[in-house]
């Protein structure tokens, strides 16, 4: 018991969760269902916001999430690699947007991209494995080029695996330059980069094809708000006695990790233990409720691949005193749309409450006043850059937070330059 007990520990209880995802599946939908659910989801074009609550319902999209889990799993194991704070944030990033845009269908031939480029540059594919779980944020354009043209399947698959696989393979070589331009105040560097890559996609489709992609995204489904709220609840809680259980103490080791600005790469597992960086996910994971109940946001497909992602990055820069102040910063523009333009906050805005996060670094940086203010900035820019990559990039707030961050880091750095010379001294 003890020995399993370890092993689950060491792998930051990744096989609950898939048997879990997988388990709750069944429960919820027959298997009939679930069947032709999962078709619906696989021949989706999935661009953003293309929710697969809405598309397959709830079993067949919790056996989508399970299933790409489970490939993932089976591939570390197979390349042996321990868990670590990137490689968990994959993972769970995976399964967060597996409930918006991800399938198996479209995202092996990005890994398989990325392995002709680890060959191609005579380096282990290994190597190259956080490029490898965050790279499927831009596997819509798979999807998309196959099911969301209108051409034939004669045209359209060799098409969309051919755009996928050379997707995967410059995407490793795009995201070692995007860091230098936002300094590692943006976590999801790879939607940056894949942000960018969206962008020259959605340009070459709109004026070679006359193709209106904002007409793709379709409804989102916020019928299974309660289970899925409960589904975190539940999650989160296993997190944190999972990590106390690991060490009794460990909630007296928890001050000294807020204290890290979380600028990347900040690897929790690596630097603080496997303990405490599953007692970070867990409460994430309950500060990610916290707002939402408060703001009486309705989860759906779109909003819980934005909590798992939340969690995900607990192990790796994301802890609540550098997330929670660019989380107020974006309530404050959430709360202010209604007054300003008469309408109700747009889905987007909703889930950009959770992916704001992807700048914590900078809250971690320079201060509450400074993270609200980003946080603020983040959630008015997001809008926009979804205009310039098409729904290509489901990672469109690390493309938005790419350019917050480049834009206001200078500026807070040179607004705070004695503050930062005396820490650095």
């Amino acid at each position: 018991m003890k020995t399993l007990y370890l092993k689950l520990k060491g792998r930051m209880m990744m096989p609950i969760i898939f048997l879990l995802l997988f388990g709750l599946a069944f429960y919820f939908d027959s298997l009939t269902n679930i069947y032709h659910g999962y078709l619906n989801i696989l021949r989706s074009p999935s661009v953003l916001i293309s929710d697969y609550l809405e598309i397959g319902g709830l079993g067949a999209t919790l056996f989508n999430v399970a299933t790409i889990m489970l490939i993932n799993i089976i591939m570390l194991h197979q390349l042996k690699l321990k868990m670590t704070g990137p490689i968990f944030a994959g993972l769970l990033t995976i399964a967060g947007f597996s409930f918006f845009g991800k399938n198996i269908f479209n995202t092996i031939p990005i890994y398989i991209g990325i392995y002709l480029y680890a060959r191609y540059q005579k380096l282990e594919f290994k190597s190259f494995i956080i490029v490898v779980l965050f790279s499927t944020g831009i596997s819509p354009i798979v999807s998309f080029l196959i099911f969301g043209t209108g051409w034939s399947y004669w045209i359209g698959v060799p098409a969309g695996f051919l755009v996928g696989i050379i997707t995967g393979f410059v995407l490793p070589a795009l995201s070692a330059h995007t860091i230098r331009f936002h300094k590692g105040y943006n976590l999801y560097n790879i939607g940056f980069a894949m942000g960018i890559l969206s962008m020259l996609y959605a340009a070459m489709l709109t004026t070679m094809f006359d193709f209106d992609l904002f007409t793709f995204g379709g409804d989102t489904n916020e019928a299974f708000h309660f289970e899925l709220l409960l589904l975190t609840v539940v999650m989160s809680s296993v997190f944190i006695i999972g990590g106390y259980l690991a060490n009794p103490a460990v909630f007296k080791k928890y001050p000294k990790l807020m204290r890290r600005t979380g600028r990347a790469v900040s690897d929790f597992i690596r630097d603080e233990g496997n303990d405490i960086s599953m007692v970070n996910v867990g409460v994430m994971g309950l500060v990610s409720v916290v707002f939402i109940v408060v703001l009486g946001i309705r989860i759906n497909g779109a909003v819980m691949g934005g909590i798992l992602t939340v969690m995900g990055f607990g192990a790796f820069g994301k802890h609540p005193a550098n997330s929670i102040p660019v989380m107020l910063g974006a309530t404050i523009w959430f709360l202010l749309v209604p007054i300003v333009t008469g309408e109700e906050a747009s889905v987007g805005l909703a889930i950009a409450i959770l992916f704001v996060t992807a700048i914590s670094p900078i809250a971690g940086r320079f201060g509450i006043v400074f993270g609200i203010f980003a946080g603020f900035v983040h959630i008015v820019i997001t809008p926009f850059t979804y205009t310039f990559q098409g729904g290509f990039d489901l990672y469109n707030n690390g493309f938005a937070a790419g350019f917050v961050a480049a834009l206001l880091v200078p500026i807070f750095e040179f607004l705070k330059k004695d503050v930062l010379e005396e820490e650095e001294v």
